[in-house]
């Protein structure tokens, strides 16, 4: 289910701010199957530090992902074919980039 850019903007906010909030250390970015990306691109593990949620369409996903990169956290903002979901986590030695 879909949420509005304001929803996916505070619960990214809350989660950030409860495992670290300094945005450096956050990957955030769009996919249309965000469990893939972070566990087999990224190499996310279980017990890691993340979220994804599902935007209203691909380009309200990729403003979100640009509003924490341009808060300094690492990631893709690019507009992205049926990319609707964003997803963040939070960077590790073993998680890529």
């Amino acid at each position: 289910m879909s949420k509005s850019k304001s929803e996916i903007l505070d619960d990214f906010q809350n989660f950030m701010g409860r495992h670290g909030g300094n945005y450096k250390e956050w990957y955030v970015g769009t996919s249309d199957d965000p469990k893939n990306q972070m566990f087999h691109v990224y190499k996310f593990k279980k017990g890691d530090k993340g979220l994804y949620r599902q935007a209203m369409s691909e380009l309200q996903a990729a403003e979100i992902a640009e509003f924490f990169t341009n808060l300094g956290a690492k990631g893709n903002d690019a507009v992205t074919r049926n990319a609707e979901f964003v997803y963040a986590y939070k960077r590790a030695s073993h998680t890529r980039p």
